[in-house]
């Protein structure tokens, strides 16, 4: 742990720094989570810094302020990757050879305030004593001393992740640096109250989807779904593994790759608030999918399936179909189905929502040709359905 104080018009506050959660107080980081942010959660951040921590290091900041009050909670998320995975077929071949040129090909440490593998604000928090533009000042003051940190592990690359339309604060970022960005929207589906179940929520579609949806139904039937327990999981690793790296494969852009046995430690930490389903065909393993129950919404981060049975059993539809069933059931009236797939998920009645990032490097002059970079890299266009009545 390091302790700093912090300067300019932010000086009432200083900040501890921690290299592991379990040399945090859980009282005291989740005392600070009034929102009850799961990702922001000392349990979600245990299992995940467990999952994670041979490809990742970590950095966890407590701001407090000038009465000693832990008033804020951060969380960065450190790895390494090369420019040719930061490029990946998404810029144009002369552009791509000048940023090559730039950083060749030793690796990038880029330091990710927020969650790589979830869309939203999952990169801190606050009390009601420090509003949100005070801690992003905070953040850009610690941001910077980190840029200065004479230890080798010192980012050159940050990147803020990531902001719902609503966020009015964008400027301060870039007031100091920070460029900002889009990459692929959010589908996210809306459930009226009165949705209740499926059967409800289809009869306000129009004929032709009602009619895909029980088509993918009557295509899926011989496929019987059961809910993992952590061992469970465990036993099934390798296969998950498989299909999970089969459908990452597929992904037109994806910067990080989950180590599977993260799934173990989600469900042995988070319990029920991990939903891991595993599809079963006959006697076979063909399919899993992963989602996180908040209070306010369900986020459907993961699934693997064997791609052979995409088709014949329509199994990625299924998948999508039961994250809305699950919501339901549990009466929870927004579903986040992520980036991929926008036009199949807009036929479930998903609506897209952008996403602004932001990004700075060390050096001024990189960030100007890391902004052309990233103006590259989305959003990408498809074709938007709409299957409701009316």
């Amino acid at each position: 742990m390091s302790n700093t104080h912090l300067s300019t018009d932010v000086a009432k506050f200083r900040y501890d720094v921690f290299y592991s959660i379990d040399a945090i107080d859980p009282d005291v980081w989740d005392g600070v989570n009034n929102t009850s942010n799961n990702y922001l959660s000392f349990s979600f951040l245990s299992a995940f810094e467990k999952g994670m921590k041979a490809s990742m290091s970590f950095r966890y900041l407590i701001f407090y302020n000038f009465d000693n009050q832990a008033v804020s909670t951060v969380v960065f998320q450190q790895f390494s990757t090369r420019t040719s995975d930061l490029l990946q077929n998404k810029v144009a071949s002369f552009l791509a050879e000048k940023i090559k040129s730039t950083f060749s090909e030793k690796p990038l440490q880029i330091l990710v305030c927020g969650n790589l593998f979830a869309s939203g604000e999952n990169g801190f928090t606050h009390t009601q004593l420090v509003s949100k533009k005070t801690v992003l000042s905070l953040i850009n003051t610690a941001v910077s001393e980190n840029f200065s940190d004479p230890k080798k592990s010192a980012p050159s690359f940050v990147l803020i992740k990531e902001f719902w339309p609503s966020f009015s604060d964008g400027n301060l970022l870039k007031e100091n640096l920070f460029f900002e960005f889009e990459i692929d929207v959010n589908m996210v589906v809306h459930f009226a109250e009165n949705y209740k179940n499926m059967a409800a929520y289809m009869e306000t579609m129009n004929t032709k989807y009602r009619s895909r949806f029980t088509h993918v139904y009557q295509k899926s039937a011989a496929v019987r779904k059961f809910d993992f327990s952590a061992e469970q999981i465990r036993k099934q690793l390798p296969k998950i593994e498989k299909m999970y790296a089969e459908v990452i494969s597929r992904v037109d852009y994806n910067l990080g790759v989950l180590d599977t046995q993260t799934f173990v430690y989600l469900k042995k930490y988070l319990g029920d608030n991990f939903v891991f389903v595993g599809y079963y065909l006959e006697d076979e393993f063909v399919g899993f999918s992963a989602a996180f129950l908040f209070d306010a919404y369900l986020d459907a981060n993961f699934i693997g399936f064997e791609n052979r049975y995409k088709n014949s059993h329509k199994l990625y539809q299924r998948m999508l179909l039961d994250f809305l069933e699950l919501a339901l059931h549990k009466n929870i009236r927004e579903v986040r189905l992520g980036r991929t797939a926008e036009t199949i998920k807009s036929s479930l009645g998903a609506i897209p929502v952008p996403m602004k990032l932001y990004a700075r490097h060390r050096s001024e002059t990189v960030s100007k040709l890391m902004r052309v970079l990233f103006a590259s890299l989305g959003p990408s266009t498809f074709e938007l359905r709409n299957p409701f009545k009316n």
